[in-house]
C-alpha cells in the first residue's frame, strides 16, 4: 500500500520539564521482549499489521500471529485522522490547507486497505481473532473475544462519514464496502454471547467486562436503527425499508426492544446505590476500557427504549442516562483515579468513592476510554428525535471535556518518546516504564485525539484561534503529535 513521509511541522514543547521527560521515556526502552518476533512469509494476507515495532523499525508479531484487534486498532486511527484533515480543521487555511486535498483521500484510501484485511478476519464460522500460520498459509485462529468484538463495532463510525470524501470521490467505497463486514458484528454478538437477559464470554460466564463489551457491541446496532428512523439518517440508513433492515442485521426493531428491556431488568437488579455502580456478583473494579465500554454501552440501549419504546420505557430509558451519569460522574471527579501524566488503568468503586486499583497507566486503555466518550454516537453526541437526557445533566459534558483535557495535556507533556504514544507509565510517579512502539496504543491515541479533542475549552480548531496565542499553540502541539503518530502508523502499512 502507498506510504506516507513524517511531517516536519515543528511542534510546540509544552514546557520545559517536557523535554527531560522525553528523555527519560526514550531511556525507558526496553530490549525486545521473547514473545514479539519477526515472522517467516505466508500466503494470504496482503497487509500484515504487526503488534509493535522496534527502535530499528522492524516489525514484530505477537506470538508470531496477526491480531484483529491491531487492526481494528489501526482502522479508526486513520478514520479519526481522516475526519479532521478537513478545510475547517487541520486542513483549516490557518494551520495546513493541503491536508484536505491528497492527503486526506490517501487517509480515506488507507482506511478502505485495512478496511479489506480485517474482513479476512471473518469466516463463513463466524470471526476470527487471530490468523496464524500453517504450511505457508495463513489461515483462522482463535475466535474472537468479546473486548474486540467491541473494537471491531466503531468501525461504524467511518461507515457513517462517507459525505467528508465525496469531494474526494470515496464516498460509495467507504459507506458501502464496510456494510456486510458491519452487519456481521451484531449477528455474531446474539449468536453467541446473549441469553437470559445479559451477555456473556466465550465460557459463557457473565461478569463485568462480559456485560461491558457486550452492551458496547449492541451500541453499533442501536445507533444503525437509531439513524434509519431519525431525520439524519434519511439520506443513508433512512432508505432501506424496515423489512431491510432486520433481515441486515436479523433483528427486527421490536425484537431488539425487547431485548433492551431484558437487558434494562438485568441491569437493574445489578445496581448497587452504595457503591454508584453495577455489580455483577464479582464486585466493582473495572478496567478503564470495560468501564468506557459500560457507559458507552448505556447510551445505545438507552436510546433504544426511548426512541423505540412505549412510555414505561421511557422512563426506563431515563433511569438507565441518570445512573450512567452518575456513575461516570463519580469516576470523573474522583482524586485518586487521575495523576497529571494520566489516568489510572483499573478503577475501584466503593461507598468512599472511586480509587485507583492499579499502579499503571496503560496508555491504550486510556485513550479507548476517552474516545468511548467522545466517539461516535457516544454519551455527548445527541442527534434529532433522540432522548436530549443531556440538557437535564449539563454537569456531564463540562467533567467529560476538563478530564479530556487533562489527559491531552498529558501525552503532550508526558507520554510521548521520540513524538511517539509510550505503551505505559507509573501511575504514582509519572515515570515511563515501557516505552515500545506499540501499535494499538499508538492507534488509540490518534483515535482519541481525533474524535475528542474539541470536548473541553482547551484545544480547538483554527477558526477559533484567532486573539487567542495560548489556545492556538496548545491546539497546534495537539495537531502536531496526532499527524506524527498518524504519519508513523502509514508508515507501517
Amino acid at each position: 500500500m502507498q506510504t506516507r513521509t513524517r511531517s516536519t511541522l515543528p511542534f510546540f514543547k509544552v514546557s520545559l520539564a517536557t523535554a527531560a521527560l522525553l528523555g527519560l521515556a526514550a531511556c525507558a526502552s526496553q530490549d525486545q521482549q521473547p514473545n514479539y518476533t519477526s515472522l517467516p512469509a505466508a500466503e494470504g494476507m496482503n497487509l500484515l499489521i504487526p503488534a509493535q515495532v522496534s527502535d530499528e523499525g522492524e516489525a514484530l508479531f505477537y506470538n508470531q500471529a496477526l491480531y484483529h484487534r491491531d487492526y481494528s486498532a489501526v482502522q479508526h486511527a486513520l478514520a479519526s485522522a481522516g475526519r479532521v484533515m478537513r478545510s475547517s480543521e487541520m486542513g483549516h487555511e490557518a494551520y495546513y490547507p493541503n491536508l484536505a486535498g491528497e492527503p486526506m483521500k490517501a487517509q480515506g484510501e488507507h482506511w478502505l486497505g485495512v478496511m479489506q484485511a480485517a474482513n479476512s478476519f471473518l469466516t463463513a464460522e463466524g470471526f476470527a481473532g487471530t490468523q496464524v500460520q500453517a504450511e505457508g498459509q495463513w489461515q483462522p485462529g482463535r475466535d474472537l473475544r468479546l473486548n474486540e468484538l467491541a473494537q471491531a463495532a466503531f468501525s461504524y463510525h467511518m461507515h457513517h462519514s462517507g459525505g467528508r470524501w465525496e469531494g474526494a470521490g470515496l464516498y460509495d467505497e467507504i459507506t458501502y464496502s464496510p456494510a456486510a463486514y458491519l452487519a456481521a458484528i451484531p449477528r455474531h454478538l446474539n449468536a453467541n454471547h446473549f441469553s437470559d437477559g445479559a451477555f456473556h464470554d466465550l465460557n459463557g460466564e457473565v461478569s463485568p467486562a462480559s456485560m461491558a463489551y457486550g452492551l458496547d457491541v449492541l451500541h453499533s446496532l442501536s445507533y444503525s436503527w437509531v439513524r434509519w428512523h431519525k431525520p439524519g439518517g434519511a439520506d443513508d440508513m433512512g432508505q432501506l425499508t424496515e423489512e431491510r433492515m432486520a433481515g441486515v442485521h436479523g433483528i427486527t426493531k421490536e425484537e431488539l426492544v425487547n431485548q433492551a428491556r431484558e437487558l434494562a431488568v438485568t441491569l437493574n437488579s445489578a445496581w448497587n446505590t452504595e457503591t454508584t455502580c453495577y455489580d455483577f456478583g464479582q464486585g466493582t473494579t473495572y478496567s478503564l476500557d470495560e468501564f468506557g465500554s459500560l457507559v458507552r454501552g448505556h447510551k445505545g440501549l438507552y436510546e433504544i427504549l426511548y426512541v423505540f419504546g412505549n412510555a414505561e420505557d421511557k422512563q426506563t430509558a431515563e433511569q438507565l442516562f441518570n445512573r450512567n451519569a452518575d456513575m461516570l460522574l463519580a469516576l470523573l471527579n474522583s482524586d485518586e483515579v487521575l495523576q497529571p501524566w494520566g489516568m489510572v488503568s483499573k478503577v475501584h468503586f466503593t461507598e468512599e468513592g472511586v480509587e485507583a486499583a492499579s499502579d499503571r497507566v496503560e496508555t491504550e486503555t486510556q485513550w479507548r476510554f476517552v474516545n468511548h466518550l467522545t466517539g461516535g454516537f457516544g454519551p455527548l453526541r445527541e442527534r434529532e428525535g433522540t432522548s436530549s437526557f443531556l440538557e437535564t445533566r449539563p454537569e456531564l459534558g463540562e467533567a467529560v471535556g476538563r478530564v479530556n483535557d487533562q489527559l491531552f495535556q498529558a501525552a503532550l507533556d508526558y507520554q510521548l518518546a521520540d513524538d511517539l504514544m509510550v505503551r505505559r507509565l507509573d501511575f504514582n510517579t509519572g515515570e515511563v516504564t515501557d516505552a515500545r512502539k506499540q501499535v494499538a496504543s499508538i492507534a488509540w491515541y490518534v483515535t482519541a485525539v481525533g474524535n475528542g479533542y474539541r470536548s473541553g475549552d482547551q484545544f480547538d480548531r483554527p477558526g477559533s484561534w484567532e486573539g487567542n496565542s495560548e489556545l492556538e499553540e496548545r491546539s497546534r502541539s495537539l495537531y502536531g503529535s496526532l499527524r506524527s503518530n498518524n504519519d508513523w502508523l502509514l508508515n507501517q502499512l
